[in-house]
Parts: structure tokens; sequence; C-alpha cells
């Protein structure tokens, strides 16, 4: 199984600083109002916490984008993911097996970059191989007074506080 460590995490899903959230029992995430610390991340690579990353930063840029494919049939659903992480050959990525229901395909950028392209480009190769049926993150471009986090994603290796399953990272490349 392909571990990272703690400051790997940091360094590929921590874009925004000022927050992050925690998973509870429930399934429901809460914002944590403050920087995250490795130690954190490593409560959440041992089970302990489990914890989301906002993809949106302040300056509406991101750090990555995700594909999250859910559903019943898992095999299908394996095959789908397979497909699209070779959809980005170009990027550094991550093929995770989510610990629920399904798979996240992470593409993974070397630099910042402007929610409004990193969506883009994600719908548009999903667009070209009628897959667009999927969950895109980052799903809204920028930030407002009303909207001040956007959505998040659980980061990878932690343990979905419902099912009680780690996330397996199967494939990655780049990183």
């Amino acid at each position: 199984m392909v571990k990272l460590t703690p400051e790997q995490i940091e360094k590929i899903f921590i874009h925004r600083r000022d927050c992050f959230a925690t998973q509870q029992s429930n399934g429901a995430y809460y914002p944590t109002r403050r920087e995250i610390t490795i130690e954190d991340i490593k409560k959440h690579l041992n089970g302990d916490i489990t914890l989301g990353a906002y993809c949106l930063n302040t300056d509406n840029t991101v750090k990555w984008a995700c594909i999250d494919l859910d559903g019943t049939d898992l095999r299908r659903l394996k095959g789908d993911a397979t497909i699209l992480y070779d959809l980005f050959p170009e990027f550094s990525r991550i093929l995770e097996e989510s610990g629920r229901r399904g798979y996240h395909v992470w593409v993974l950028f070397n630099v910042s970059v402007p929610a409004s392209y990193a969506q883009q480009l994600i719908k548009s190769r999903l667009n070209r191989i009628n897959m667009l049926r999927f969950e895109i993150f980052p799903k809204q471009v920028s930030l407002s007074e009303t909207r001040k986090y956007g959505n998040l994603v659980k980061i990878p290796l932690g343990v979905h506080k419902l099912s009680g399953k780690k996330s397996k990272i199967l494939k990655y490349e780049g990183i």
C-alpha cells in the first residue's frame, strides 16, 4: 500500500492555510478555523481524526482538483476511475479508493492555478469521453461573503467515520 508522509500530505493537499475541516461520527464535516499542523495530519494518518481540505484558497486558486466517483457498483467505478486517471498524463495524479463508496482521482498542480482553469480542465476532459456524471472539485471557482469556504474533500489515507474504513492510494505518478 502506498504511504505518504505528513509533510507530503501538507505539501500536496493543504492550500488554504487558515482553516480545515474535521469529520464527525455522523459523516458531517465542520470547519476548524486555525492553521492545520503536522500533528493534526499525523492524527489523521493514524485514524484518530479525519480531516478534509478545502479546495479553494481565499485568492480563488487551487493546488489540486478531484473527481469523486461514488456508487454501488464498485467494480465499474474502479474501471471508470482508472480511465479518468489516465486522462491526465501530463499532471501528477493519485487514484484513491475513498474508504466509503467509491474512488477519488486527484489531479495535482505544481503551482497554484485559478480555480476556473482547474474546473474547466476537468470538465472538458470528462465531457470528451461522456463522463460528466461524476462530482468535480473545485465545484465553484470563487468564494464570496456568503460562501467563505467552498467545498472540501477528505484528505487521503484517513478513516471515513461512517464506514470505519481507511482510504487507500492505488496508483500515483509524479509525486
